[in-house]
């Protein structure tokens, strides 16, 4: 069997280093981007750590008018204001500790002239014959307590179908909106105090998760995908290059016969031609 050429050698050895500086390319792009998720978790536990503890104070010197919630996520802060009932917005596929549950948002419009989105409490989905619990507003002025959120980003649903703690998938406000939400921890009025209007929406568990861990198997990965490269490449040059052990053999010579002596000292062969 024909050895390969030269070209088609070369070839074929460029084309496994190429494969592994492709795959390391790409394990060092995963790599970046499981560090920045871990930098990113990371960056949102010390802000839960700084501000949580902290005691409530108001709204407005927490965030100002105009301004994002920003660094203020989950401070607790307090407002004065009342409930823009005609806003409730039912918040669909968002289960709570595993219950089919709507989770159900309000414009709260503050005394200071702004209008703050809440997330007031869920509610269990209803069964076929039965009927969606609605809120029991409080009357009067109500002073809230919440835990400040940034808003989540927009999935372009509207109307029935929003998903998304969004002031996009709410109805507009009637004045102008706070750059972020708060998760009710209380409402008090003149007739009372509840800490949610249904089941209170438990706040979500922060940690650093694993990607930190995948960010070395990654960057791993690509440092040993050159070096098996290169190894791949010097076994295929030297193994195309070689001859093969399966490749067809010239027959050896055979040993020329004996010369046997036959009667009177002569040969078989030269009996043979004598007769």
């Amino acid at each position: 069997m024909a050895l390969p050429s030269r070209a088609a050698r070369i070839a074929r050895v460029v084309g496994v280093v190429l494969l592994a500086l492709a795959v390391s390319a790409v394990a060092v792009r995963a790599g970046l981007w499981q560090l920045d998720r871990h930098e990113t978790r990371a960056a949102a536990i010390a802000l839960y750590e700084a501000n949580a503890d902290l005691a409530p104070t108001s709204l407005a010197e927490v965030v100002a008018p105009g301004q994002a919630v920003g660094d203020a996520e989950w401070r607790t802060v307090t407002a004065k204001g009342r409930f823009d009932e005609t806003s409730l917005t039912l918040l669909r596929n968002r289960p709570v500790d595993r219950e089919r549950a709507y989770q159900q948002l309000v414009w709260f419009d503050t005394d200071d002239g702004r209008s703050l989105l809440l997330n007031i409490g869920w509610v269990r989905v209803p069964g076929p014959e039965e009927d969606l619990a609605t809120p029991e507003w409080p009357v009067g002025d109500v002073t809230v307590t919440a835990v400040l959120r940034r808003v989540e980003p927009d999935d372009g649903r509207r109307d029935d179908g929003a998903t998304r703690i969004t002031p996009a998938q709410m109805p507009a406000p009637a004045h102008p909106a706070v750059d972020g939400y708060g998760a009710l921890r209380e409402a008090c009025a003149q007739d009372g105090c509840v800490d949610a209007f249904g089941a209170q929406v438990p706040l979500p568990t922060l940690s650093l998760g694993p990607h930190l861990a995948y960010t070395w198997q990654w960057f791993a990965l690509a440092v040993i995908a050159p070096v098996a490269g290169v190894l791949l490449a010097r076994r295929e040059w030297e193994f195309t290059g070689a001859p093969r052990d399966d490749a067809p053999r010239a027959p050896a010579p055979r040993p020329p016969r004996a010369r046997r002596a036959g009667r009177g000292g002569l040969s078989d062969e030269e009996i043979e031609d004598a007769l």
